[in-house]
């Protein structure tokens, strides 16, 4: 079995089905449709990512509390079940976690079924899907970090492994485990990042395929360039902040991938959003903007043009900016 997107004509019609009513809002029916395009084939990633969108716009006309009630004690009678099959038949246990999400997008212990059903029936996408939401819920879980990792690596998407990988070791260096993991990454998955233009760059989602095809849960953002470390950080953390937009500790991971590919203001916005969520006072962050801000000025230095008549007029402005920019830091540090 392998994730693919050439499917029969019969599971593409359902899916197709599921676009349509996705799009005029009927969520019910979409949902519908994916499940039977996934039951044909489970492997369709582009099917399940259609599917967890429309879970999770589903979700937010919520139940009220009784039928909430009601529906959790049906989610013990389907998971239990669903954990008795997850090595017997784990297509069936990724149908019955499914059926839970439906209903409890957010759901917990759906999310790691799925996900070890996934793995099981070698189908690491569609596990990387759930690890993702797990990893987004617990950020500082290893354990789920580390299993998101090999799933991403098993799923082809190096570049993403290698970024949580050093990302444990931010946190762990010496951690033994991972630093075996990295050396089963290939090399030009962990290369250094080179630079990019400050200005000029665009934001673009993800081809998926067909134009009425719903965009796919994780889109690529930016410029990319595949080798990349800092990229993978950012194609990997930036669509999570749309479900945990308050996570600092996203915000200045990409605010330090910003800063090293020479994207300053985008990386000044993220930094000042996590200071905004820290209160307005946090001394790190501070000073991260400080120097991130400095950097910026001796960027714009060094792009301009000794030959021409404005040179000297606007390298006297930008060292004055600096000068007053530092004074102003210090003052405000006391």
């Amino acid at each position: 079995m392998s994730e693919r997107t050439p499917v029969s004509e019969e599971c593409g019609k359902f899916y197709q089905s599921g676009v349509v009513a996705m799009e005029k809002g009927d969520l019910n029916s979409a949902i519908a449709s994916f499940m039977q395009a996934l039951e044909i084939e489970p492997g369709f990633l582009l099917c399940r990512q259609a599917l967890r969108g429309a879970q999770k716009k589903a979700a937010i006309k919520k139940p009220g509390f009784f039928k909430r009630l009601f529906q959790k004690s049906c989610f013990s009678t389907t998971l239990g079940e669903a954990e008795v099959l997850l090595h017997l038949q784990p297509l069936r246990t990724i149908s019955l976690a499914e059926q839970v999400l439906n209903q409890d997008p957010g759901n917990v212990t759906a999310h790691k079924l799925l996900a070890q059903a996934a793995l099981a029936a070698d189908l690491p996408g569609t596990a990387v899907l759930s690890l993702q939401e797990l990893a987004n819920e617990h950020p500082y879980h290893r354990a789920t970090q580390m299993e998101l990792a090999e799933a991403l690596a098993a799923s082809g998407d190096t570049s993403s492994a290698a970024a949580v990988y050093g990302q444990l070791l931010k946190d762990n260096p010496r951690d033994g485990k991972v630093l075996e993991a990295l050396k089963r990454i290939p090399s030009q998955s962990v290369a250094e990042p080179s630079a990019a233009p400050e200005e000029g760059h665009t934001d673009q989602p993800a081809a998926s395929a067909g134009s009425s095809s719903p965009r796919p849960v994780r889109p690529q953002q930016g410029q990319a360039k595949p080798g990349s470390a800092d990229d993978a950080i950012i194609q990997r953390f930036e669509p999570l902040l749309q479900h945990g937009p308050r996570n600092i500790k996203f915000l200045k991971m990409l605010a330090e991938a910003y800063a090293r590919k020479m994207m300053f203001d985008k990386s000044l916005s993220f930094y000042k959003r996590a200071l905004e969520i820290a209160g307005g006072k946090n001394e790190a962050i501070e000073a991260a903007i400080a120097q991130t801000t400095l950097k910026k000025m001796d960027s714009e230095l060094r792009r301009l043009d000794p030959k021409t008549p404005e040179y000297s007029a606007q390298c006297e402005r930008i060292q004055n900016q600096r000068l007053e920019y530092q004074w102003q830091t210090m003052a405000n540090s006391h």
